[in-house]
């Protein structure tokens, strides 16, 4: 155990003790691990994202559930298959790179570079927040429980929530002694195995251990080196929870996984007809840059002499103390530590071109290229580093089946993310450390009153203090043209940023039910996300402070704000076998963080832009669950759209015809959709259970569509995803003891292709109009056989 660990582990007794000792009430034990919900009853699903576990029916929050065998019967083995079966997220890919997220109509994009931002989407393990630099979540196992809240989640969410919340729920030891094994197989080589087991090791002592391994392919292929690109995953959990008395309990948790990649996760897919990558004299047209490829929609080929991939290995570790107080209440301290350490290489432009021989020719009479800058094919990006985060929150939960029941806690974090950047290219080259650092303080508190049996009064309020830097050392010299005295890691420029900024945000809600199976509610919740800084931007001179065109760029962006309102129905019908849920929501965002590809240079660059926008929309949710069958239907309408939107940069190639103010680069997306927003979502699955003599069938079906939607915010009109359906379909078998099932699957039955995300991200002012696109894990059809074993 790390000396930080262990200091962490003092202050949590620390603060626990302070605020239990005024107290001073006696102990009573109360479970903290989420009931199971029964196989025909869909009321009783509990989720545990609000801080403490909660019948999801209860809540005035739009949510979606699924549990382990959801998971698994809708082949969800990476984050970005979520947007299968919850219609309100959009997640563009998980492979080779960082994640952007999206709920409702708020994404982000996402770029190598961008280190430090908060992707207003909090993706948490087991209540934990995980650094949106990470790909910790990327890969979905050992999972009990997946739940999503929708729309911004303030008072409890936090800094990183301004959109919604993932939280995984990981398996928790018990006391009755339980195993899980999991293993699939594919017709083009995916393979996984997990297994899971807990139980008591000795009185008062219980655990949980789990361990998986997958191998993920992926329908992008490199003619050069034939091969085609694949992602391996491996990695396990321990949880050891220890009883010391009926009022205290200690539950502590290690986690190790190490992901690794192979291959480009884009391919290119539009190119302007006739145009030249590069201005003249470099002039490469489409031919000489991608040979062979056809670069068109439906692409999923690229060139290159490079052998790209990626390494992620995590390393982190959670103590969890529970001091259960008299009447109910619980003080409970969770202290964290993460790390990961990162590693990648990209292929700028997944090309073979011999960079030498042109540049040498695009030189000639200007003079020779440097010999470190003179390399045939070595037009890659090396990006490598850590993130570190430190987070403690002090919670005290009371009895919430009181009258009047409460939230209230402190929060803390830490996160530093260092990266390392080189890229040996002769005409954007790249060598530079770049080190975000973000600090977070938080007090929150919530309470819940219950103004009879029918109306329910809940208000909430979280005073945030965020402190952010920027330590960004550039060892290449832009202003000369060379690398610094002394070469790469040495004689380089310095720039440090600060910034701080502080936020008092809450939610307030009003619930009436009714029945115990109806309840309507309305709620409004003021969100915020803090400043941040551009860090992608590369400094264009050498001054001992940023000129004033890199602070255009760096300067920290103003704070975003939110005001969210929704309205909601959750019922529970025919004895509970039916739940029918319905909310309607409209959000404002006051200095929206778009992120956005800027093309005035040689290659775009991701940079930063403040904005008006909203969304708002309306989604629903029907599950119907009685004996044999299983029904689900889901889906959600969204119109996310800029309110205010002037100065935002032009598309590559954008004429003044299309709107673009071709001198200044700009354009007005005023009234333009948001990225990755399609219009309508919509997903319904079905599972029957054939009861036959000695075994039992399983049929399954799942279907899945969504209406087209520009993934990129400039309105590049080459970068829409148009809409499409996708179908899955299963026969399982299962034993009469319902412990072990074998189950061969087909999914996307109809072989449609598509894309999880598409980018201008090549492309520049200078050039043509460039589009790549990441062919989804699942856009071209496969079968399989899944077997799951559990006792």
């Amino acid at each position: 155990m790390s000396n930080l660990f262990r200091q962490q582990t003092k202050l949590s007794v620390s603060m626990m003790a302070l605020l239990a000792a005024p107290l001073g009430f006696g102990g009573s034990a109360l479970a903290q691990s989420a009931p199971t919900a029964k196989p025909d009853d869909t009321a009783e699903i509990v989720v545990t994202a609000q801080k403490r576990t909660e019948r999801l029916q209860d809540i005035p929050v739009a949510a979606a559930v699924l549990s382990s065998s959801s998971i698994a019967q809708n082949h969800v083995s990476d984050l970005s298959d979520i947007n299968r079966i919850v219609p309100s997220v959009e997640i563009k890919g998980t492979f080779n790179g960082r994640v952007p997220y999206g709920i409702r109509g708020i994404s982000t994009n996402a770029n190598e570079g961008a280190i430090g931002l908060t992707s207003g989407v909090s993706i948490q393990v087991d209540g934990v927040p995980v650094p949106a630099d990470s790909f910790a979540a990327n890969t979905i196992t050992d999972v009990q429980q997946l739940e999503v809240l929708k729309g911004p989640q303030a008072t409890l969410g936090g800094r990183t929530a301004s959109a919604g919340v993932i939280n995984f729920v990981t398996y928790a030891p018990s006391e009755v002694t339980k195993f899980g094994f999991n293993a699939m197989l594919t017709n083009d080589g995916e393979h996984h195995m997990d297994v899971h087991g807990s139980g008591q090791i000795a009185p008062g002592l219980t655990g949980s251990i789990s361990a998986y391994y997958q191998h993920t392919p992926y329908p992008v292929y490199n003619t050069t080196l034939k091969e085609h690109s694949n992602a391996d995953s491996k990695g396990g959990r321990i949880k050891l929870k220890w009883q010391i008395t009926d009022a205290l309990d200690a539950q502590v948790m290690a986690h190790y996984a190490l992901s690794t990649s192979s291959g480009e996760n884009f391919v290119p897919v539009y190119m302007t007809p006739g145009a030249y990558f590069f201005a003249a004299p470099v002039g490469l047209t489409q031919s000489v840059m991608y040979p062979g490829i056809n670069v068109a929609y439906g692409n999923t080929q690229y060139a290159s002499h490079t052998v790209m991939g990626s390494r992620y290995e995590d390393k982190d570790g959670s103590l969890v103390l529970n001091y259960h107080l008299g009447n109910g209440s619980v003080l409970t301290s969770t202290t964290s530590l993460f790390r990961e350490n990162q590693d990648q290489t990209q292929d700028i432009f997944e090309s073979n071109v011999n960079w030498a021989t042109i540049f040498q020719n695009f030189l000639q009479g200007v003079g020779a290229i440097p010999a470190a800058l003179n390399q045939p094919f070595n037009n890659t990006g090396h990006f490598y580093g850590y993130v570190n985060q430190t987070t403690e929150e002090v919670k005290l939960a009371s009895d919430a089946s009181r009258p009047f029941s409460y939230i209230t806690g402190f929060f803390y974090s830490d996160m530093t993310v260092n990266q390392a950047s080189f890229r040996n290219w002769t005409l954007n080259p790249l060598a530079k450390t770049n080190i975000s650092t973000t600090q977070n303080y938080a007090i929150y508190g919530r309470g819940t009153a219950k103004l009879g049996e029918k109306m329910t009064l809940v208000a909430g309020l979280r005073y945030n203090w965020d402190k952010i830097g920027w330590n960004v050392t550039q060892y290449f010299d832009p202003a000369n043209g060379i690398y610094g005295s002394g070469g790469y890691g040495q004689g380089g420029y310095t720039w440090n940023l600060k910034d701080s900024s502080s936020a008092l945000v809450g939610d307030a809600a009003i619930q009436y039910k009714p029945t115990r199976d109806v309840m309507v509610y309305g709620s409004y919740t003021r969100g915020y996300k803090p400043r941040a800084f551009n860090t992608v931007h590369d400094f264009a001179s050498t001054q001992s402070a940023p000129s004033a065109s890199d602070l255009q760029f760096t300067g920290a962006t103003k704070r975003e704000t939110i005001d969210s309102f929704e309205l909601g129905l959750k019922s529970s019908l025919l004895d509970r076998h039916l739940t029918f849920n319905l909310a309607a929501y409209y959000t404002k965002y006051n200095n929206y963080q778009a992120q956005l590809y800027n093309n005035s240079g040689l290659i775009a660059v991701l940079v930063l832009a403040n904005a008006d926008a909203r969304t708002q929309g309306v989604e629903g949710d029907l599950t119907y669950v009685r004996g044999n069958t299983r029904f689900n239907l889901s889906g959600a309408y969204t119109d996310a759209k800029f309110t205010n939107f002037p100065g935002a940069v032009c598309y590559p190639g954008q004429t003044a015809a299309q709107g673009c103010n071709v001198a200044a680069n700009s354009q007005d997306l005023t009234g333009k959709p948001l990225p990755s927003s399609p219009k309508f979502k919509l997903t319904g699955s079905l599972q029957q259970t054939v009861p036959m003599d000695t075994f039992n069938v399983l049929l399954g079906g799942n279907v899945s569509y969504r209406t087209t939607t520009n993934m990129q915010a400039d309105q590049n009109p080459y970068a829409v995803q148009k809409g499409f359906a996708l179908v899955d379909v299963s026969l399982g078998f299962q034993n009469k003891a319902q412990t072990a099932s074998l189950t061969f699957f087909v999914n996307n039955l109809t072989n449609h292709m598509y894309y999880t995300n598409l980018e201008d991200f090549f492309a520049s002012a200078t050039s043509a109009n460039l589009v790549i696109g990441q062919p989804a894990r699942d856009s071209h059809r496969y079968f399989g056989g899944r077997l799951s074993v559990n006792f």
